[in-house]
C-alpha cells in the first residue's frame, strides 16, 4: 500500500453512536520518518483505530452526518477529502518542495481497479503546481470518496460492510530527495438491520438502472467504459442517458430495422433491452447477448428496464429532467 507522507485530519469524527460526540481534530503521521512526513498530507474524517491509538482510517455508519457527507441512509458513505503539500503542520519536518503525488488506480487505461473517485482526486492533485512547487500548505479543492455497501446476494438479505483503500506515492524533498508511501482505508457499514428499499438507494427508476445494471455489468474495463467504449457507447452513470435514449445503434442490422439503443415507449425496438434480455433475431447479424461473457442481468432488473422504457404515464414525457428522477410503477420493489 502507498503511504501518505502524513495524514492531516482536520476533522476527526466517530461513527454514529448514541451519546458519542465527534473527536477533536488531530494530525496523524503516515508511519514513515517524521522528517519526510510533511511533503504531503490529507485532510479527511478519521476515527479508526479509536483512542488512545492515533486514528488514521475512517470507519463510518451509513447516514451518520459526523462522517458520511450526504447524511443519508442510502447504502453508501461519502467522505470529503483534500490533499495538501508542503505542510507546516508536522513537528520536526521542514519541506522544501513537493514534486508529485501519484494515486493508484487513477488512470482510465484498462486498469480493472480504475476508480473515478481516485481519478478526480488525482486531477486535483495535478493542479497543485508540480514540479518544484515551494509554496507551503497548498491544498487541492475538496474531492469525495464514495464507498457503496455490498448488495445482498438474494432478495430480502441485508447489505454488508464495504471498504475502499486510497493509496499514493509522494515524491519531494526536505533536506534530501525522498519518496514516501502510505494508504488510508475508508470503511462504510450498514445502518440498523442493513435492509434497504430501492427508494432509499436510488433517485428514480433510471437511476436504479444506472447503478444496478450499467455500473455493475456494463461500464467495466474492456466494455463500455471511457477507455474501451465498445460500439462507441459509454455507460458510466453520469453519461448513460444521453448515450442510449433515442440514439441509433452502432449495429447496422439494428439500425436498418429502425431500432434505437432505447426507443422510448417500445422495448421491442430498444436494442439495449433486446441485448440484455437476449431476445434477438440472431446473434450473428445483431451481435451477442450482453453482458458479453459475463452472467446475464437478473430477470427482475430486465423487467425494470422494460417497465422504464414503456413508462406508466406518471413520469410525463420521456426527457432527462423528469425520467431520471421519477419512479415508474412496479420498479420500487
Amino acid at each position: 500500500m502507498t503511504r501518505w507522507p502524513c495524514l492531516l485530519l482536520a476533522t476527526v469524527l466517530l461513527p454514529a453512536t448514541a451519546g458519542v460526540r465527534p473527536a477533536d481534530a488531530v494530525i496523524v503521521g503516515g508511519g514513515g520518518s517524521a522528517s519526510t512526513d510533511c511533503i504531503a498530507v490529507i485532510d479527511a474524517p478519521a476515527d479508526s483505530p479509536p483512542a488512545p491509538a492515533t486514528p488514521k482510517n475512517v470507519d463510518c455508519v451509513d447516514g451518520d452526518p459526523a462522517c458520511d457527507a450526504d447524511g443519508k441512509r442510502n447504502a453508501r458513505c461519502i467522505f470529503d477529502v483534500r490533499l495538501c503539500v508542503n505542510s507546516t503542520m508536522i513537528s520536526g519536518c521542514s519541506p522544501m518542495r513537493a514534486d508529485s503525488l501519484t494515486i493508484d488506480h487513477a488512470l482510465d487505461n484498462g486498469d480493472p481497479k480504475f476508480d473515478t473517485d481516485f481519478q478526480a482526486l488525482q486531477q486535483r492533485a495535478n493542479l497543485l503546481g508540480f514540479p518544484d512547487q515551494e509554496t507551503t500548505d497548498k491544498c487541492t479543492l475538496q474531492s469525495t470518496i464514495t464507498v457503496s455497501l455490498k448488495p445482498p446476494a438474494s432478495s430480502g438479505a441485508p447489505f454488508k460492510t464495504a471498504k475502499k483503500v486510497l493509496r499514493m506515492t509522494a515524491d519531494g524533498a526536505t533536506d534530501h530527495p525522498t519518496t514516501d508511501r502510505d494508504h488510508m482505508k475508508f470503511t462504510c457499514r450498514p445502518e440498523g438491520n442493513g435492509l434497504y428499499s430501492p427508494t432509499e438507494l436510488y433517485d428514480g427508476t433510471f437511476d436504479r438502472i444506472r447503478q444496478e445494471v450499467f455500473a455493475q455489468s456494463c461500464a467495466l474495463s474492456g466494455c463500455h467504459d471511457s477507455q474501451s467504449h465498445k460500439n462507441n457507447m459509454i455507460l458510466y452513470p453520469n453519461v448513460a442517458y444521453s448515450e442510449i435514449v433515442g440514439v441509433t445503434p452502432y449495429n447496422s442490422a439494428a439500425a436498418v430495422a429502425g431500432w434505437q439503443r432505447i426507443f422510448p415507449g417500445d422495448p421491442t425496438k430498444s436494442y439495449l433491452y433486446r441485448k440484455v434480455s437476449c431476445d434477438l433475431p440472431d446473434q450473428i447479424t445483431y451481435g451477442a447477448c450482453m453482458p458479453f461473457q459475463r452472467p446475464p442481468i437478473a430477470q427482475h432488473l430486465q423487467d425494470i428496464i422494460q417497465l422504464w422504457i414503456t413508462g406508466d404515464g406518471t413520469c410525463g414525457a420521456f426527457l432527462p429532467e423528469n425520467q431520471q428522477n421519477c419512479w415508474v410503477a412496479g420498479t420500487t420493489q
